[in-house]
C-alpha cells in the first residue's frame, strides 16, 4: 500500500532553496519510495526518525506505519543533516 507523503513548512522552505534539477530529483525519489519506505529509508540511531539519501542530500522523515504516512521534516546537504537534529 502506498504511503501518503506530507511535507512540513521547514522541508518546503529547504526544498525551494535548491536548484530545480535537485528539487525534481528529490520529489521523484520520495514519491518512488513511498510504496515501501521502510525498505529505502534508514532508521536513525536513538531517534524515531528515518533518513533517505538522494545524491548528496538527506531527507529526514518520520514514518507512521499505522497511518501509512511519511512526514518529511527537513532536507539537508550531506552529514550536516545529522548535526541539525541534535
Amino acid at each position: 500500500m502506498k504511503y501518503t507523503v506530507l511535507w512540513t513548512k521547514t522541508a518546503l522552505k529547504k526544498l525551494k532553496k535548491l536548484k530545480n534539477k535537485n528539487i525534481e530529483r528529490i520529489i521523484e525519489k520520495v514519491e518512488e519510495v513511498s510504496d515501501d519506505p521502510i525498505k529505502f529509508f534508514k532508521k536513525l540511531t536513538n531517534m524515531p526518525l528515518y533518513s533517505l539519501r538522494i545524491g548528496k542530500y538527506r531527507v529526514i522523515a518520520i514514518i507512521d506505519t499505522e497511518k501509512h504516512s511519511i512526514i518529511i521534516l527537513t532536507i539537508e546537504y550531506g552529514k550536516r543533516a545529522y548535526k541539525t537534529l541534535k
